[in-house]
């Protein structure tokens, strides 16, 4: 027992000193059931010009790639690559991909916003219905693909100027995929293989209306609602591309949101299972914005398109351009010079995907994956999207570095949120909680009334700090107090976990000059040598502007992180 304690002193002290090095970040949504589901991504074939080529696609975290786009030939009114060539190639390479990764599915994706003028003439009549649908079956053959994605952009009204609309197109939509879905399943009778038929669909209540949206979902193996293009440039003022909830504050035209836009597909009486959120891999950026409220809702004098990429590259690490996150729309979005840019990132798009999960949906998907070249968004998605746990807290964003250590400590009993929906990760954890921590590790052993005029005897910490007193672990004020809510400091943290493992004679020798950090004659006398210790052991490091912070705060983020890091030691020692 005593060397089990010892071995969990010393990996809390290791866990503790490293969360130090963690951030904040903030977010969230409720998700509740197994994971599963597809994780779409559209995969433009002119990303291949600009470099990234479909062996750069993160094929790890994607279940089918709908490669974008083919035509209508409008002469014949059937199947046509943009650019036989060039698009061949890539299919080659996908097919490779393929290979590499059987979990794989490859579709083509016809139509798009530029390529869907043609859609009308195509579905009007019988035998153009069963001719088109012919060569999109020969086509997949030919190429060795899984299945076909309609993006009619789109049915009865809208789309790009120039496309062909009817009424009837209503109607005929739901005729085209029957057709297709019934030549799709008797080739897959010849093949033995399960051909895939996916449609886009707009994210609005006027979209639904134009097509027979029941019918379609039961024809379908799933609808790619296009989350995304809720405002943009052919808007009067700037505004969010995609906002996960929609905004209380007065805005100069129409809200919505993405949630609602999942709603009115659910309302419509679309199963769940059918649907797959897609997300937003680019922003929109605004010029020529007014700085009142930092840009939203302002005019603007231009706007283009910006890939999360470029954002990177040129926006993120500017210091001209303030990052901030509207907490009711759970987006980001960025100001400067003048330019309102609206964007999703790891936390928004994960917060999205939560939205999915806890929605019962069928899966998520992106538009375009190259525009996300690193992968990093797609990874936190799609983690957050096939993550298996209930998590109840609101701000604990899925997919956030801490959020696995949240569930580790809940569910183990270690710590329990703030209210019943939120654990405020970004909250300062405080000296009573720290001292409860270690006491709870140690069994909550009885020791008597604690001697600092401020904690009381029945106090949530009474115990715990009486205990940790009388083994000199944690100290007092010199004004006889504990502050047992005053704010845990890296320097407090280091001096009591050194005391801690001194307390069971853990090895605690080595000692680093602190004299590299500029900031050293700010460590308190006391905590000195502990800091020293701390350094020495890897456990602490300083700040990327050279300073060791010894006055920082431990969030309740890091100490959550604390916590399963020292089991994961345990399990290991």
């Amino acid at each position: 027992m005593q060397d089990l304690i010892r071995r969990t002193a010393a990996a809390l002290a290791a866990a503790c000193m490293a969360a130090l090095l963690l951030g904040t970040p903030t977010g969230a949504e409720q998700r509740t059931y197994q994971a599963g589901g597809e994780v779409v991504g559209y995969y433009a074939g002119w990303a291949a010009y600009q470099g990234y080529t479909p062996d750069q696609l993160p094929a790890e975290h994607l279940t089918q790639i709908n490669y974008a786009f083919a035509r209508i030939d409008p002469d014949t009114l059937t199947i046509a690559l943009e650019n036989p060539a060039h698009d061949k190639k890539n299919l080659a390479a996908l097919r490779k991909l393929r290979q590499q990764n059987g979990h794989l599915k490859l579709l083509i994706s016809v139509g798009g916003w530029s390529d869907s003028q043609y859609f009308s003439d195509a579905a009007a009549t019988a035998a153009r219905r069963e001719a088109f649908a012919a060569s999109c079956v020969d086509f997949v053959v030919a190429q060795g693909l899984d299945g076909v994605d309609l993006d009619w952009e789109y049915p009865v009204s809208g789309g790009a100027p120039g496309t062909i609309h009817r009424p009837a197109d209503k109607q005929n939509f739901t005729k085209l995929l029957q057709e297709l879905r019934t030549q799709l399943d008797r080739q897959g009778r010849r093949d033995g293989k399960d051909y895939s038929l996916t449609i886009a669909g707009a994210a609005g209540s006027w979209y639904l209306n134009q097509i027979e949206a029941v019918k379609v979902a039961d024809i379908v193996d799933h609808i790619f609602l296009m989350g995304y293009d809720l405002h943009g440039p052919w808007d009067t003022s700037a505004d969010f591309n995609a906002p996960l909830y929609t905004p209380s504050g007065a805005s100069p035209q129409g809200k919505s949101s993405i949630a609602d836009s999942v709603q009115a597909y659910l309302d419509k009486g679309i199963p769940a299972e059918k649907l797959v959120l897609g997300m937003p891999l680019y922003g929109y950026a605004y010029q020529g914005v007014s700085s009142q409220n930092n840009g939203l809702y302002s005019t603007y004098t231009s706007a283009k398109s910006v890939s999360y990429r470029m954002l990177k590259k040129n926006y993120l690490s500017n210091a001209a351009y303030r990052q901030y996150r509207h907490q009711e729309a759970q987006v980001p979005y960025l100001y400067g010079s003048r330019t309102f840019i609206s964007y999703d990132d790891a936390e928004s798009l994960a917060a999205k995907a939560a939205l999915a999960r806890s929605q019962g949906l069928g899966g998520i998907g992106f538009w375009e994956l190259s525009q996300d070249d690193g992968g990093e968004l797609t990874a936190a998605a799609s983690s957050a999207f096939r993550s298996t746990w209930g998590n109840p807290f609101r701000d604990v964003a899925p997919g956030a570095w801490y959020e696995e250590a949240v569930r580790y400590v809940y569910e183990a009993g270690l710590m329990q949120g703030t209210t019943g929906t939120t654990f405020s990760p970004g909250r300062t954890s405080n000296r009573g909680q720290i001292a409860a921590i270690l006491h709870r590790l140690e069994g909550s052993p009885r020791a008597g009334t604690p001697p600092f005029t401020d904690v009381a005897a029945g106090s949530y910490c009474a115990d715990a700090v009486a205990w940790a007193e009388k083994n000199n672990i944690v100290r007092g004020f010199e004004d006889g107090t504990f502050r047992p809510e005053g704010r845990i400091t890296r320097q407090q943290l280091a001096a009591i976990l050194f005391r801690y493992l001194e307390h069971w004679g853990a090895d605690t020798a080595g000692r680093a000059d602190l004299s590299r950090f500029s900031d050293t004659a700010a460590v308190a006398d006391y905590a000195r040598e502990a800091m020293a210790w701390a350094v020495s052991a890897g456990l602490l490091r300083g700040r990327s502007d050279g300073t060791l912070d010894p006055a920082g705060s431990a969030t309740r983020a890091q100490t959550a992180v604390i916590l399963q890091r020292l089991g994961a030691l345990l399990e290991e020692a």
